[in-house]
């Protein structure tokens, strides 16, 4: 492993990320009970979870530099891990790499790259050969809400690239490292949307479904080798590009805005104990509403009022 300053940032030579931001996490739950017996006084940065005993090295994590990303990265960094952030959010990074370092002492590094860059797979194969990564966090992505042919198919290529091709190409070079050694995790950022499709968000839900199958097949292939996979399906998230586009005004009441802490950490808790997991149980009771009692034709006519009423 390469010596370094125990905070560092990369090259920048990329474009593209998420979120919301603060100096540490925004303890936000706006919906009543949480998972795996989650309660406020849980979402603390302190919480300890066992996970850098179970995997060891580094924890890598995209979209580092805002919302769940950084809820992720924070909670880690409080477990041991030492940090590899990556975001194309130079300053943003980079100021959250020393915070970590300086509080936990860890080696937190930042990667300013942006993961829809062409040159990802050589990337990605210097981060496995450069660092012992023992937990993935596979969370950058590209959410647009406005109808499908009035998205750019410039930025639909954009959302696939960041939102499937990135996360198998590191699933893929990191987990194939994970499987050799024969221990590590891999948690990838889904969506509720994922479940059902949604309008006006056709293509994101559609890139989202493409992590929560992959992570269901890793799941069941990966038994017994050591290496757990996890999907988190969250539901509305408090993050920045909710607030750039207004979505958390006048919700109804069955779309629930869930903070960054309750699925990070919720997602940290689950990861080894299943397949999946929608984070809070206001998201749950949502999902099985809209994904499971109702015909699939009623759900998406409510999530289509919805969100044109959410629009304006």
């Amino acid at each position: 492993m390469p010596s370094a300053p125990r905070w560092s940032a990369g090259s920048c030579d990329g474009l593209a990320s998420t979120s919301s931001i603060g100096n540490k996490p925004r303890t936000i739950n706006k919906i009543g009970p949480l998972d795996h017996g989650l309660t406020e006084n849980d979402l603390g940065d302190s919480v300890k979870l066992g996970l850098h005993a179970r995997y060891g090295g580094y924890a890598l994590v995209t979209g580092a530099a805002r919302g769940i990303g950084r809820a992720f990265a924070t909670y880690l960094a409080a477990d041991g891990f030492d940090l590899l952030l990556v975001d194309r959010e130079a300053d943003e990074t980079t100021a959250l790499a020393k915070a970590l370092h300086a509080e936990h002492g860890i080696d937190a590094r930042a990667l300013v790259y942006d993961l829809a860059d062409p040159g990802l797979a050589t990337k990605a194969q210097e981060w496995a050969e450069a660092y012992e990564v023992g937990l993935l966090v596979n969370n950058a992505g590209i959410s647009v809400l406005d109808p499908f042919f009035e998205i750019s198919l410039e930025t639909h290529l954009a959302t696939l690239d960041l939102n499937c091709r990135a996360t198998l190409m590191l699933t893929y070079i990191i987990g194939k490292k994970m499987a050799r050694q024969g221990r590590g995790g891999i948690i990838i950022v889904s969506s509720a949307s994922a479940m059902s499709g949604s309008p006006y968000f056709c293509h994101y839900a559609a890139t989202k479904g493409y992590g929560l199958n992959l992570a269901a097949g890793l799941w069941s292939e990966l038994q017994g080798t050591g290496v757990d996979v996890l999907a988190v399906c969250p539901g509305m998230t408090d993050t920045k590009p909710v607030q750039d586009q207004a979505l958390d005004k006048d919700l109804p009441f069955y779309i629930p805005l869930t903070g960054p802490e309750p699925v990070a950490l919720g997602a940290l808790r689950a990861l080894g104990k299943q397949p999946t997991l929608v984070p809070t149980f206001a998201d749950r009771m949502s999902a099985g509403l809209l994904s499971k009692l109702l015909p699939r034709g009623w759900t998406l006519s409510i999530m289509k009022r919805s969100i044109e009423k959410m629009r304006g």
